[in-house]
């Protein structure tokens, strides 16, 4: 319900406005049926059909009329895991609500419970602009979702709170002082015509602030290399490793005209080892990813993609090459070649959702396999889709989610996160630590394929488990499982032949990068990022992560330390991912080639 124009609508369950009118004593109402509905707030494919939910609330700010969906995915006793906001404005001329992806100078304030919605403009509070500030049920956290960036802050405004308390409700209090929240960066942007973008930023990681002093330093230094011969840039050029090459090309335009990436790329074999994951999130509504490279003190790297993926979701990640979709639209793609691999369409089967999906090998493998699974509405089955490289259509069967030898329903929740291809079967975890197991031989013709819940003791002395991760490390399945907030972390490694989770205490040389998306480890390239834990978060602009040393939560390029991972801003469109340069012929791209 809201008041508009003097005029008081309310909102019903069919989707009706009614418009209700009060003048000289007389009531009249009058119904407006709204369309638009089901091509606007189709929901996200992720999480499967059965898991999905939404909120929508409905308020008047400064003459328009607005509609926020907030999608979540339930997550058992604790607050919902939100997957995507979305904020629509009404237009009453043709009564369609029309989605609002830059909200300018708008803000808005909204409650679990729909009796408290607000907005304001975000330069009369000095807050940051485009962004949607919600609570949730029995829950004292604050959240802001960021509109353009698809981020979610989490922040604990308000410590020891006596019990009992009541869930947080919005109130807004005029004030008439201004608050800049103005940043400063110096930016060296490389032009819209280029593949690779760098953005460069000197700033003093204690105190946010340019260091003027380095950034002159660093201009002076530019403008020697300036003056080299481009003989000699090019034969230097020849002995670098692949990230020193784009380095050297963002020193100026110069360089870059004199330096061929593509050149580069055919000529040398540049799936490196030596350097970590990235992580990789898309521009909102911008044919643009953004990279940021934690080895290199969180250097940030913008790359164009082609204008057709613009909007494509990011699904799966592995080997430099991401599985992504549009619509029902799936497709590989490698960002740093640009070269695109086309799946067959997906089968209309519950709406093409799935919870995960992955592949086993590179796409341009002639053994790739790619697995998607969804848990069925009722809960002793799964849905499994499967298509091998050189297939024109995806195969779908149906399979009992329950302990065979038994009888005994496991109730087995798959999570969020992705299957693992390991020694030739795609592996899924659950909520509670339960592992399934796709079980099979694939061939071209007759596929021999089962679905079975491995019996199993669970992770011993685990609390309510948040969220899980799988990865394969050192050969090894590694599952990682955290606590409400991340307020605990552990890691246990699968014993095969007993079927038990053992508990790990230091992953050696190690590092883990999780995410939904995409679980990666890998050998440390330098001792600083060993023995520890990477997730898609941001404290200010370093990336979090988990030490098994302090059992702490630390930023990279920062002293931040905390026994949570509260005040980190999480990426929710993101993956991590592998640097690979190395060109394939037309022909492997071709799915159907084998």
């Amino acid at each position: 319900m809201f008041y508009f124009k003097a005029k008081l609508y309310v909102m019903c369950l069919c989707l009706e406005l009614l418009e209700i009118t009060i003048q000289y004593g007389t009531i009249s109402i009058n119904e407006l049926i709204t369309k638009n509905e089901d091509k606007l707030f189709k929901s996200e494919r992720v999480g499967g059909s059965f898991d999905h939910r939404s909120h929508s609330y409905y308020m008047e700010s400064f003459g328009e009329v607005f509609r926020i969906d907030r999608y979540f995915i339930e997550r058992g006793d604790y607050a919902h895991s939100i997957t995507k906001i979305i904020v629509s404005k009404l237009d009453f001329s043709s009564l369609t609500w029309e989605e609002v992806k830059i909200l300018k100078d708008y803000v808005f304030f909204i409650s679990y419970f729909s009796d408290t919605q607000l907005s304001c403009l975000a330069s009369d509070l000095g807050l940051s602009k485009g962004c949607v500030y919600f609570t949730l049920k029995c829950d004292l956290s604050l959240y802001k979702y960021d509109l353009e960036d698809e981020s979610i802050l989490l922040s604990l405004p308000c410590l020891d709170i006596p019990t009992p308390w009541m869930s947080p409700r919005w109130l807004l209090i005029p004030t008439t002082s201004r608050v800049d929240d103005s940043r400063t960066t110096t930016d060296l942007m490389l032009g819209e015509d280029e593949d690779i973008e760098k953005v460069i930023k000197a700033t003093d990681s204690r105190t946010g602030t340019i260091d003027k002093d380095e950034a002159k330093k660093d201009t002076e230094q530019a403008r020697l290399l300036i003056k080299l011969d481009d003989d000699i840039v090019w034969a230097v050029s020849d002995f670098l490793h692949t990230l020193d090459y784009v380095h050297l090309r963002a020193v100026s335009k110069k360089y870059r005209s004199v330096i061929d990436l593509r050149r580069y790329s055919s000529t040398r074999t540049v799936q490196t080892t030596d350097i970590s994951p990235w992580l990789i999130s898309p521009k909102y509504d911008q044919s643009i990813f953004n990279f940021i490279n934690p080895m290199h003190d969180n250097e940030n790297y913008l790359f164009n993609i082609p204008e057709l993926l613009k909007g494509s979701r990011i699904r799966f990640s592995k080997g430099g090459w991401l599985l992504m979709s549009k619509c029902e639209t799936l497709f590989f793609y490698n960002p740093f070649t640009k070269s695109t691999v086309r799946l067959p369409d997906l089968p209309n089967v519950n709406g093409f959702s799935y919870t995960g999906i992955s592949f086993s090998s590179l796409p341009t493998a002639s053994d790739c396999l790619v697995f998607a699974i969804d848990k069925e509405l009722f809960r002793d089955q799964v849905g499994v889709f499967f298509i091998k490289r050189g297939d024109k259509e995806w195969s779908y069967d149906l399979y009992t989610n329950i302990y065979l030898p038994e009888k005994k329903n496991l109730d087995f929740e798959l999570t969020l996160n992705n299957p693992v291809f390991y020694r030739g079967r795609f592996y899924c975890l659950d909520h509670n630590g339960t592992l399934g197991v796709l079980l099979g031989v694939f061939k071209y013709e007759h596929p021999d394929i089962s679905w079975e819940i491995l019996s199993m003791k669970a992770p011993p002395n685990c609390g309510f488990i948040y969220n899980s991760f799988l990865v394969e490390c050192e050969g090894q399945l590694i599952s990682v499982l955290l606590g409400r907030l991340g307020n605990w972390v552990r890691i246990f490694r699968l014993n095969e032949t007993k079927m038990v989770w053992s508990e790990v205490k230091h992953l050696g040389r190690h590092m883990l990068f999780l995410s939904s998306t995409s679980c990666i480890s890998a050998i440390a390239p330098t001792s600083q990022m060993e023995n520890k834990v990477y997730f898609p978060r941001l404290h200010n602009e370093g990336i979090l992560y988990y030490s098994l040393d302090t059992g702490m939560y630390h930023s990279l390029g920062s002293r931040h330390s905390a026994k949570d991972y509260r005040g980190s801003n999480e990426k929710l469109h993101c993956s991590w991912i592998e640097p690979n340069w190395s060109e394939i012929s037309d022909d492997h791209l071709d799915w159907l080639n084998i």
